[in-house]
């Protein structure tokens, strides 16, 4: 066989897990990563709601503080998620024994790693509003959205990470093998794209949450 010659030979009988592997340990890194910022998150908010006097620098501090976790686990997962498409190129002008898994397969892993973060992201935003919003009806109005979406976060991570190494480790029947060369390394970018979105997102709430503190506190 011929270097850039199609993944899909018959007699390639299984899929690469270290091709699929690296992409789950990038995608599964934020999702670890909020449910840590969701578990600070939860400290933050019981004592918002105990203290029912604490400043807004105070809360801000501490968001700052929880969303750490998330930013950090956010920049592991991009190197990781450059290291998958490296191996993918390298998968795609090499020989190899084993068949890569369909680029459709990356983008539901993917998809299923960024859930986590959106349920955070969104009980942070709730939070927001009620800072910015001084003449609002205040915290109890959202508290009980926001503490589900903080416990769908820590539940979802841990369910999401089983169901990422499961996909990586377990043999995957035919359908699974790409049909085109390429299609895995257009996903695994698509997907890293979409890491390196959140990332700066998360970086910049990270950023406002610190400057909040720092503008109250004087």
């Amino acid at each position: 066989m011929t270097p850039g010659m199609n993944q899909t030979q018959p007699g390639r009988s299984r899929v690469s897990i270290l091709a699929r592997i690296i992409p789950a340990m990038s995608y599964s890194l934020p999702a670890l990563g909020a449910a840590l910022s969701a578990l600070l998150f939860i400290n933050v908010f019981h004592g918002m709601r105990n203290a029912e006097s604490a400043g807004i620098a105070a809360v801000a501090g501490g968001m700052s503080e929880a969303n750490l976790a998330i930013v950090i686990t956010l920049y592991l997962a991009i190197f990781v998620g450059l290291a998958g498409i490296i191996v993918g190129i390298v998968r795609c002008v090499l020989k190899t024994t084993t068949a890569s898994p369909a680029g459709w397969l990356f983008l539901l892993m993917g998809l299923l790693g960024i859930a986590p973060m959106l349920a955070l992201w969104r009980a942070e935003s709730l939070l927001i509003e009620v800072l910015i919003s001084r003449t609002g009806p205040g915290i109890a109005a959202v508290a009980e959205e926001i503490v589900l979406c903080l416990y769908v976060t820590i539940g979802l991570a841990p369910f999401v990470c089983l169901v990422l190494l499961v996909v990586s480790l377990i043999p995957l029947p035919a359908a699974f093998k790409a049909k085109n060369k390429w299609s895995p390394v257009i996903f695994l970018v698509l997907m890293e794209i979409v890491v390196i979105v959140m990332t700066i997102a998360y970086h910049m709430r990270t950023y406002w949450f610190y400057q909040a503190k720092i503008n109250e506190g004087f």
